[in-house]
């Protein structure tokens, strides 16, 4: 305030107020007239604070103003008192440098007798009572008082001695169990030097002996063989819950008296600091008794002693919170884990990485957190478990992840126990005895309990968990210092929204685990096979090696093997598979057990349910029974694997959480730097410039960050519940943004579940000189007659074949369950199932007689069955013809794979090109064989093997089914492909049908040249052209594989050929050229996915049956299941429509687009809020405390919200959001947007020194007290940085709001539009209107009532809190408000500008086309 614009000297001013200092008088009788007692009315005396009262007893010393606020004023002043205040005076030509001008004005105002000296020139009042008539003194004080001396603790006081007392214990207690504890592991630490084996580094699967041992049925196993202790590595994967080990490391421990001593006081600690901070707070608004009362009434002093205390406790509560896990046992002595009352489980978190980034900074950033990570010990999940005694023996057990684990005293390890039940049909057949009362309890005793119990805290416990979360208690902690330092209208704000998020995510999570505890917690009663009776019991007490009836209705309560009966099963809740199943007995044989593979069809799952149980009557003529034999149970089962995924979840690792951990460290570096620059800036108390400087750290690094990161992928659940897609791990939606290549399966997801009979192609003998087969007497050549499209006109063979060659079942109602192509087949017959087969037969088919209307028909016994093998794809029945008795074999399946037990002879020679043919037109193509076995004894071959049955058929002819695209499949592969997304089929069915459907549903052209490879005889690859069926020489194949992606050329291979690339490791050349599939096995569409997946990301759809693997297996898996949650993957519709994958990743990429704007909107609002702090640092200013309360907690975190809701684009783009923080769009839209609002920041202060009305009234700080930051506000500097911000926080969230690529055009999301509205005119209407009530809530364009009045000509109605500035007011004149709106609107636009032009479309088209990022190139 020294020179104008012009340069000249400032003028001095006339200014108004309370300037006058107090008089104090050693009597009040030498106050002047009119200002001692002869002031108050009657009745009343004028009492030391300088006031008027009846009872002036109650008022304490320190009140009285002429101590001049010295806790411990010098005796000269101990017996002065005040005068009555002087009023409101003006002095033109103010002189605050001066004065002596301010006390001689007021002495001749207020007729003040004599000369007075200054508060503490006692010299100078002595020599004035000398010359006095009057034996008194009297002295200026007020605003004339020197200052107060600096008070200090003498900790002696006895607050400080009890906090002493506690930490001096707290101290002593630690120290003596240190040494205590020490001590007493000793023998411990000896062993573990000599020996680690008592610790567990693996947790070994114990093995049972098999049942059928009698001599081991109980006892641990001895040793395990390598392959046995492979299959148990394998078993304990995955009951571990998928997080891709098995490692797990116990320690013992024990309870101690003095332990409990030691952790109570940590407990007790704990809530002391809590206490102690609460009382801190709680004087400094003086809820305690007076303000300040505990640092000598000395404010200073008091933010002195809080700062320690807040870092103190901060710094317990951090340590505590980062060994919260370990605290109770080191308050316990560590022992052996056999001789332990409690156990502590280590096991190693190993995160499932989807992307990763090849920035050397990311992976140094990375590298830094994990040597951190590792430090803290915070990479492993940290358990304990009490240690519990098996009733009756000396077993020491413990439950872990719902799973028990018994101690091996042979091995000295805990671990699961596994009974084996044997590997072979015939092994397993020998448990069909059931088990002895005593062995089955043995059994319950090692296993525990066929009951997944799911612990769900309480909602209070679970939200004091979640409040202990580090992030958690980082933003409750920063909110202490927002409820002491007077912004407690914020910290109260913002606590809610902290409290109100961490309920809403206990709620949430809560809510899933009491839906996982419903699906897991399951039990009833069923018959179970003991001591050689049928005893009805509860599920609970089911134990490997049970025997159990099978009945309809029931939930199969564990893994079980089919020993009996004809048994149909629901798996929908399980697998997504939309029909019902029929399972069959195991065979009494020699063959292998797999329980995933072939075995599939002998199990029952956990979890599902019985919809049809039947008795079967054997050839022999006995019953048999639906039964089963009790495999796995617990958390050993498919259903208690789901369970454990769902309640431990496998940590998941994008680059967008990796670059996260790097902008949290470069924020943080930030706020440190900010930090510094407050406490430089601040030209005031140390403790003043440590809470603005915490205040600004805390405000970048914004504590919604965390929710607006996840806000985007929770609407994006919303929205897709709502489109009937349920998602039950959302960190994949966002990953579903990216994905790069869609695989799908193709019988029921690309095409209709059902096929329709398409008709058949049959097998005859024509004249030659070539017999049929050897020993054959006809005389002939073997050729397929025409196609027939009419069943009726198939021969009597092809009839029989279709007829009875399969595996279909009739439920109550009439519904057919089976192989949908089975049903369809079945269906065209016309003929019926028995209710009750003939005694000796699985199934009897009553076959309606030619030309009848079925009163005339016959009956077709099946003796024998072998079902349906993926891994031979084909079956056979043996049925016996009651008109004949002949008994005739049926084999069915694929046309290579039956072409294989075919007698050659009977085989056409354009046996392939014609199956190949009408596969090549669509059609699905199966062939039939036939054996005529003659009149034999059916008992004769129940021991025959599939081979002695199958082998040497005569080939029937094949039978054709049409296999339709789903309606709306090329359209919905059409947008895939045009939302740049590669899209393949991966299926069981034959190559060439894959190819037509392909073509037809628009994987590929029409047009398209397609090369399939395939393996010959002698297992050799080669390629051929499907169209011309000319072979293709490898160098064609390799110039496919190095053509450009335009060109009109795909590969097509079989499962063998992609075996057979994989063993030879050529396979990763291929993957992305080839575009079908076709003969993949279940496993094999596992080992394809996760080939795409190491290009790029990857997502599978299909139907949940043999598809479940490579569902779960993708980086996105969707299951098109009526369930919404399964096992199958993290995504299920129930729309069972393609439709869904592409409202998936239309969801996806909006889910990782909106996810972005918000983090970007909050990373601005830091930028912001940090350059409005350094500029308050610099001029020694801060907005209102209203204002900061608007931007907080409505600017900021409504409008995020609302950046969240943005909506989905209608179509997918051709381009894929950005998964990187760091990325050049992110950075070009954060640093642009950031250096145009510096910009134009600058620019207003810039023009604001230019103004003529603002030179020389400009805010003097040291007027002012600094740490009493409410005051700083009432100056034009604060208003130019108030409005130039707030314009800058609103207008952020419209510049994130922009891109329509992903996201609805941005008018489209009307809650932030509104909103940006109405806060844009809320800001101009402050602006540029009138002062109104509005503007001075603000403390903007607006001043002292009385100053308004004289000035402006203004009478406010409501009240204004008087200014603190020289002016009494900071209006700004009218011409230049419209000048700073002027600006601040440029500031907006050249925001907006550069985010359309040069963030999102122009400039970044241009820069994408001149420097392309490394992107995976493929064909479309």
């Amino acid at each position: 305030n020294k020179y104008d614009v012009n340069g000249n000297p400032c003028p001095l001013r006339t200014r108004s107020g309370e300037l006058c200092p107090q008089m104090c008088v050693s009597d009040v009788s030498l106050c002047p007239k009119g200002f001692g007692d002869d002031s108050c009315l009657d009745g009343q005396t004028l009492c030391i604070d300088g006031s008027c009262s009846a009872d002036c007893g109650n008022i304490p010393a320190r009140k009285n103003p002429c101590g001049c606020s010295f806790q411990y004023p010098p005796e000269q002043a101990k017996d002065l008192v005040p005068c009555v205040a002087f009023g409101d005076v003006t002095i033109e030509h103010y002189n605050k440098d001066d004065t002596s001008q301010t006390i001689d004005f007021c002495t001749e105002k207020f007729n003040v007798s004599g000369s007075m000296p200054l508060w503490g020139d006692w010299d100078g009042s002595q020599e004035q009572a000398d010359n006095s008539s009057i034996d008194g003194r009297r002295f200026w004080s007020g605003n004339q008082c020197p200052t107060a001396p600096k008070y200090h603790y003498t900790y002696t006081e006895p607050l400080w001695i009890g906090v002493f007392s506690c930490v001096g214990a707290e101290a002593f207690v630690l120290m003596l169990w240190i040494v205590y504890k020490f001590l007493r592991e000793m023998p411990v630490r000896r062993l573990r030097r000599r020996d680690a084996g008592f610790t567990t580094t693996a947790p070994a699967n114990v093995h049972g002996a098999s049942a059928g041992d009698d001599s081991e049925k109980t006892s641990l196993s001895k040793d395990m063989s390598d392959e046995k202790r492979g299959k148990a590595s394998s078993s304990a994967s995955d009951s571990d819950a998928g997080n891709e080990t098995s490692d797990i490391y116990i320690k013992g421990y024990s309870n101690d008296a003095l332990g409990w001593v030691g952790f109570s006081s940590v407990i007790l600690t704990s809530l002391g600091w809590i206490v102690w901070l609460g009382f801190w707070i709680g004087d400094y608004y003086g809820t305690l008794g007076e303000p300040d009362s505990l640092s000598h009434y000395d404010s200073g002093l008091l933010d002195e002693t809080f700062i320690p205390i807040w870092i103190f406790a901060v710094t317990w509560t951090v340590t505590c919170c980062v060994f919260l896990k370990r605290i109770r046992n080191f308050f316990r002595i560590e022992c052996l884990p056999s001789e332990g009352q409690y156990v502590q489980i280590e096991r190693e978190l190993k995160e499932l990485k989807m992307a990763t980034s090849a920035s050397k900074i990311v992976a140094l950033a990375k590298l830094v957190e994990e040597k951190f990570v590792k430090f803290i010990k915070a990479d492993v999940h940290v358990a304990t478990c009490k240690i519990k005694l098996i009733p009756g023996s000396k077993l020491r057990y413990f439950n872990y992840m719902c799973t028990r684990y018994v101690f091996n005293e042979k091995t000295k390890q805990y671990g699961p126990y596994l009974f084996d039940m044997g590997s072979t049909h015939r092994q397993i057949h020998t448990h069909s005895s059931g088990l002895s009362s005593q062995e089955a309890s043995a059994r319950l005793s090692l296993i525990g309990p066929n009951f997944i119990s799911v612990y769900v805290p309480s909602y209070p416990l679970a939200f004091v968990l979640e409040l202990s979360n580090f992030f958690y208690l980082y933003q409750l902690m920063i909110q202490v210092i927002y409820w002491y330092w007077n912004y407690y209208v914020i910290g109260i704000i913002d606590t809610c929204i902290i409290l109100l998020s961490a309920v809403v995510k206990v709620f949430v999570r809560i809510r899933g685990e009491l839906r996982v505890k419903r699906m897991a917690e399951h039990s009833e009663v069923c018959t179970i096979l003991r001591d050689g009776q049928w005893q009805e019991l509860s599920t609970i007490d089911l134990v490997p090696g049970d025997i159990f009836r099978i009945v309809a209705g029931m939930h199969v309560p564990c893994d079980a093997i089919v020993l009996g009966g004809n048994i149909v099963v629901d798996e929908s809740s399980l697998t997504g598979e939309p029909l019902p199943i029929r399972k069959f007995p195991i065979r009494e044989d020699d063959g292998v057990y797999d329980k995933s593979g072939a075995g599939k069809i002998n199990t029952l799952f956990a979890g599902t349910s019985i919809s049809q149980s039947q008795e079967v009557t054997t050839s022999d003529g006995s019953i048999s029974e639906p039964t089963g034999l009790c495999l796995h149970t617990g958390t050993q089962t498919d259903k208690g694997q789901l369970v454990q995924q769902i309640l431990f979840p496998q940590p998941i690792s994008f680059i967008f959480d990796e670059q996260l951990r790097l902008v949290f460290g470069i924020l943080i570096l930030y706020a440190i730097i900010v930090f510094v620059l407050a406490m430089v800036f601040y030209q005031t108390k140390p403790s003043a410039a440590w809470f603005y400087a915490m205040f600004s750290s805390s405000q970048l690094i914004s504590p919604l960050i965390p929710a607006a990161l996840v806000m985007g992928q929770s609407v994006a659940a919303g929205r897709l519940r709502k489109k009937k897609i349920y998602c039950v791990n959302l960190p994949r939606i966002i990953m579903a943004g990216k994905v790069q290549v869609f695989c799908f399966d193709k019988t029921g997801t690309l095409t209709k579940e059902g096929l329709e009979f398409y008709g058949g192609m049959c097998a005859q003998t024509t004249s030659s000189s070539t017999p049929v087969a050897a020993g054959d007497s006809q005389i002939g050549t073997v050729e397929f007659a025409p196609f027939i499209e009419s069943y009726e006109k198939l021969p009597d063979k092809m009839r029989m074949a279709a007829a009875t060659c399969h595996a279909v079942a009739e439920v109550e109602g009439g519904l057919m369950i089976g192989n949908p192509v089975d049903v369809e087949m079945f269906r065209t017959t016309g003929c019926e199932i028995s209710k009750t087969p003939m005694p000796g037969a699985l199934d009897t088919i009553i076959v309606p007689d030619e030309g009848s209307t079925g009163s005339d028909s016959y009956k077709l016994d099946i003796v024998k069955r072998f079902e349906f093998l993926h891994a031979r794809a084909s079956m056979s029945v043996a049925v016996r013809d009651p008109r004949d008795g002949h008994v005739h074999v049926f084999v069915k399946g694929s046309f290579e794979k039956v072409k294989e037990h075919l007698d050659s002879a009977t085989v056409p020679n354009n046996y392939l090109a014609a199956a190949n043919h009408m596969a090549r037109r669509g059609g699905y193509v199966l062939a039939m064989g036939h054996r005529d076995l003659g009149d034999i004894d059916v008992s004769d071959m129940q021991n025959w093997t599939r081979d002695d049955m199958e082998n040497g058929c005569e080939l029937v002819g094949f039978i054709v089914f049409k296999n339709m695209l789903k309606e709306d499949t090329p359209e919905a592969i059409a947008k895939l492909k045009n939302g740049s997304t590669r899209t393949v089929m991966i299926t069981g069915d034959t190559a060439l049908t894959g190819v037509f459907i392909a073509k037809s549903a628009g994987l590929m052209s029409e047009q398209a040249t397609v090369y399939l490879g395939d393996l010959d005889k002698s297992g050799e690859l080669y390629w051929v052209d499907v169209d011309k069926e000319e072979p293709v020489s490898q160098e064609q194949i390799d110039r496919v594989i190095s053509s450009v992606p335009g060109d009109d050329y795909e590969l097509a291979m079989t499962g063998k050929a992609f075996n057979r690339l994989d063993d030879m490791g050529l396979i990763r050349q291929y993957v992305l050229h080839t575009r079908v599939f076709a003969r993949m096995l279940p496993n094999d569409k596992v080992n394809c996915v996760q080939l795409h997946m190491e290009r790029g990301f990857t997502a599978m759809c299909g139907d949940g049956g043999n598809d479940c693997g490579a569902l779960r297996a993708a980086h996105v898996g969707l299951a098109l299941s009526d369930a919404e949650a399964s096992i199958v993957s993290p995504f299920s519709s129930s729309d069972r429509s393609i439709s869904s994958c592409v409202e998936l990743l239309i969801q996806g990429r909006s889910a990782l687009a909106t996810s972005f704007a918000g983090y970007l909107y909050l990373i601005l609002y830091g930028q912001t809020m940090t350059f409005l702090k350094i500029f308050s640092f610099y001029f020694s200013n801060t907005a209102s405390s209203n204002t900061w309360i608007w931007i907080d907690a409505f600017i900021n975190t409504i409008m995020s919200i609302c950046v969240a809701y943005s909506g989905p684009a209608k179509k997918l783009s051709k381009h894929r959001p950005t998964a990187r923080i760091l990325g050049p769009q992110i950075m070009t839209t954060a640093g642009g947007t950031v250096a145009i609002n510096f910009i134009f920041l600058s620019s207003a202060f810039a023009w604001l020194y230019k103004q003529s009305w603002f030179r020389c009234n400009e805010f003097d700080s040291s007027s002012t007290d600094i740490a009493k930051w409410w005051l700083l506000a009432d100056n034009y500097e604060a208003s130019v940085l108030a409005f130039v911000c707030l314009f800058q926080f609103v207008n952020n969230a419209m510049v994130v709001n922009f891109g329509y690529y992903f996201r609805r055009r941005w008018y489209r999301n009307y809650a932030l539009v509104f909103l940006w509205a109405v806060y844009v005119a809320i800001i101009s209407i402050v602006l540029l209107a009138k002062t109104n009530w509005l503007g001075c809530r603000f403390r903007l364009n607006c001043g002292s009532k009385d100053v308004l009045a004289s000035e402006f000509s203004i009478h406010p109605s409501f009240y204004i809190e008087d200014y603190n500035n020289l002016t009494g007011h900071n209006i700004i004149p009218t011409d230049s408000r419209y000048q700073l709106w002027g600006i601040c609107i440029g500031n907006m636009c050249a925001t907006v500008l550069w985010q359309l032009v040069v963030a999102l479309y122009p400039v970044h088209s241009w820069a994408r086309k001149k420097r392309p990022l490394r992107r995976l190139k493929v064909k479309l």
